[in-house]
C-alpha cells in the first residue's frame, strides 16, 4: 500500500496530526504508519490545466490520484483514500445515513489522473470551470487529501477565518 506523503515541517521536529497528536523528530510518519499532506502551495496552472506538484505531493500521488469536486474546491485523493471514502459511503448507504444517489454522485464525480514525468497533475477542465478555478491556484494539504482552490477564493476564505480556535486543537 502506497502511503500518503508529507508533513514537510515534521523534518524539523514540529508536531503533525493524523488522528492523534504525535511527534517524531526527523520522520513524517504518525503512529498509524500513514503520512499526511499539509501546507499551502501557490501555483499557476499551465495552458493545459496542469498543476505542478511539490515534491512530497508527487511522491504521495506517484501511483495516480482521484480528482473530484469537493465542496467549493477540487479534492485530490490517493487511490487508497478514495477507496476508504467509497467504503464509508457504502456503510452510510446501508445504514440509511446517505442515499445511493449521494454515493453514485461521488463515484461518478471522481476522475483518475496520473502525475507526469515533470510532476504535473492534469485537472479536469469541466470541473475547474464549474468551480470557477482560474490559472492562479492554492494547493492545500488537508492531511488525507489535497485541495485545489482558485487563489482569490482561497484568500477570501482565509480572510474570513480566524485562528482563535486553533489552540483548542493543537
Amino acid at each position: 500500500m502506497r502511503r500518503l506523503m508529507l508533513l514537510e515541517v515534521a523534518r524539523w521536529g514540529f508536531k503533525g496530526y493524523c488522528g492523534v497528536l504525535w511527534e517524531k523528530r526527523g520522520d513524517t510518519e504518525c503512529p498509524s504508519g500513514e503520512n499526511v499532506l499539509t501546507g499551502e502551495h501557490r501555483r499557476s496552472l499551465d495552458d493545459k490545466g496542469r498543476l505542478s506538484l511539490p515534491p512530497p505531493f508527487r511522491l504521495a500521488l506517484v501511483d495516480g490520484a482521484y480528482v473530484g469536486i469537493y465542496k467549493n474546491c477540487l479534492g485530490i485523493w490517493t487511490a487508497t483514500e478514495a477507496n476508504k471514502a467509497l467504503d464509508r459511503f457504502e456503510t452510510a448507504v446501508r445504514s440509511g445515513e446517505a442515499s445511493s444517489d449521494d454515493q453514485r454522485w461521488f463515484a461518478a464525480n471522481l476522475d483518475f489522473a496520473t502525475v507526469d514525468a515533470q510532476g504535473r497533475l492534469a485537472l479536469p477542465a469541466s470541473k475547474r470551470e464549474k468551480l470557477g478555478i482560474g490559472k492562479q491556484v492554492a494547493l492545500i494539504g488537508v492531511f488525507n487529501r489535497a485541495e485545489v482552490w482558485d487563489a482569490e477564493q482561497w484568500q477570501l476564505l482565509q480572510d474570513s477565518m480566524g485562528n482563535a480556535e486553533m489552540d483548542r486543537w493543537l
